[in-house]
């Protein structure tokens, strides 16, 4: 077994003792895993990436802290994670800018895009109306945050669609994960609090952290073609 295979490996295995740490109550298994597995995960970008990027590590570190000040400090205000992320999501616009390619869509992909779309627009609306009055002051930063992820997964759908390539699907997978964790974030602390929530969102935080690096390490290459086209 190669490094790579290993430190993926770890990811895997720590990502279940997180899991099973939070769902039975061992404090010390959960708090072992959790910071564990954010730095296997850096570990994995700086020894699979063939260039890094200092970019690239400010946005993981970012995520990083947001989860690890959550964890360990118990005084934290959601606003202070609030804000974290919201910097981590306006940085990962510039991957969006730098995938950018002309849109060239069929008739399936704009149904695609039209069907994925309202569907999560609805969600978006329907979680923010639910959490609004409880977030009190709270209430802009909370649609800063959602507005943010919204756009990023919408504008990462069509890249996807458009381009078709491996490297798109990470970004879109990284966005998707960053979704759900961050809309149970938001929900479990303003509307229910639900150890279910939790363990979804553990998982879908550490995929999202993944998908990112398997992005950040992926060659771009343009798979989408005409024999393709609507797929």
């Amino acid at each position: 077994m190669n490094e790579g295979k290993l430190l993926r490996f770890l990811i895997s295995f720590l990502i279940v003792l997180q899991v099973l740490g939070f769902v039975f109550r061992v404090s010390l298994l959960h708090n072992f895993s959790k910071p564990v597995l954010f730095i296997v995960i850096i570990l994995h970008y700086l020894k699979s990436s063939k260039k890094i990027k200092l970019l690239n590590l400010i946005v993981l570190c970012l995520f990083f802290l947001a989860e690890l000040i959550h964890f360990l400090i118990e005084d934290i205000t959601i606003k202070q994670i609030m804000i974290i992320r919201i910097i981590g999501y306006l940085m990962l616009f510039y991957f969006l800018y730098y995938n950018h390619k002309s849109f060239k869509y069929n008739q399936r992909d704009v149904f695609t895009l039209v069907l994925g779309s309202s569907l999560y627009t609805v969600i978006f609306f329907i979680t923010y109306l639910v959490i609004r009055e409880p977030m009190g002051d709270l209430s802009l930063i909370g649609f800063l945050h959602l507005l943010l992820l919204y756009v990023l997964l919408i504008v990462g759908a069509m890249h996807y669609i458009n381009i078709r390539s491996e490297k798109s699907l990470w970004f879109f997978l990284a966005m998707l994960n960053f979704s759900f964790s961050d809309f149970i974030l938001l929900i479990d602390q303003f509307y229910l609090q639900s150890n279910e929530l939790k363990v979804i969102r553990l998982i879908c935080e550490a995929l999202a952290l993944v998908f990112l690096v398997n992005y950040m390490i992926t060659k771009y290459k343009y798979l989408k073609s005409e024999e393709f086209e609507g797929f």
